[in-house]
């Protein structure tokens, strides 16, 4: 998607017309994959891309974007200065958790996105050598769903990131009364009950991914008796 933007966009008038029609440009992928080996990968915007769609791009079709997806370094300017008025899905790719939390209490415009726009939101904790700390991405998830009062779906860290996993205890203060649908790894079975004990009053829909399956404690007062995955 980036390509044609950049590519085709002040090329001629006809391709303006077919490029920024809103029919195409309203689910709008800013990522760029580049392969490192068969199982690696990094998202890797060239920075005069970048530059043309924020300068140019961007002001011209912000008011029709409806769907979001974005790496890490395109954040910052894509948020930068415009709203979206009829944004309700936005995927971060490739994340750094320093850089979430970074931009999930600093960020403005991207604050109140989340806070009164965004259904469906998607991240992507980048997978490093140093995995990050499973409290750490307990800490953003529990950001996500304070900030995002109109959330209805999460898929908080990609289920092939075995390296990127929540761990909750009763202290862990989290709650959601809009989020329906759920996606997430976790580190233990009892985090999976800790997902389950009605701090999610809507929830229908859970895929979940445990790294660990141990003895249950009988301290978790879970009170789901029906678990559909």
């Amino acid at each position: 998607m980036v390509d044609v933007l950049y590519s085709l966009v002040d090329v001629c008038q006809r391709f303006n017309e077919i490029v920024l029609n809103p029919f195409y440009i309203r689910n709008l992928d800013m990522t760029t994959v580049t392969m490192k080996s068969c199982f690696q990968f990094m998202y890797s915007i060239d920075n005069q891309v970048l530059n043309k769609i924020c300068e140019s791009i961007l002001p011209r079709i912000y008011q029709q974007v409806n769907e979001l997806t974005l790496e890490q370094s395109s954040v910052e300017r894509v948020f930068g200065t415009i709203n979206y008025p009829e944004l309700y899905s936005l995927s971060l790719r490739g994340c750094r958790e320093d850089f979430l939390v970074k931009y999930l209490t600093d960020n403005t415009i991207l604050r109140q996105l989340l806070t009164e726009q965004i259904t469906c939101l998607q991240i992507d904790i980048m997978n490093m050598t140093t995995p990050p700390l499973p409290r750490t991405l307990s800490t953003i998830f529990t950001l996500i769903l304070s900030l995002c009062k109109r959330l209805t779906e999460l898929n908080f860290c990609e289920s092939s990131h075995r390296l990127t996993s929540c761990t909750f205890d009763l202290s862990t203060n989290f709650m959601s009364s809009t989020l329906t649908t759920l996606e997430i790894t976790v580190e233990t079975f009892n985090d999976f009950l800790y997902l389950l004990d009605e701090r999610l009053k809507c929830l229908s829909t859970l895929k979940i991914h445990v790294d660990e399956i141990a003895p249950t404690p009988g301290t978790i007062d879970n009170t789901v008796s029906i678990i559909v995955s």
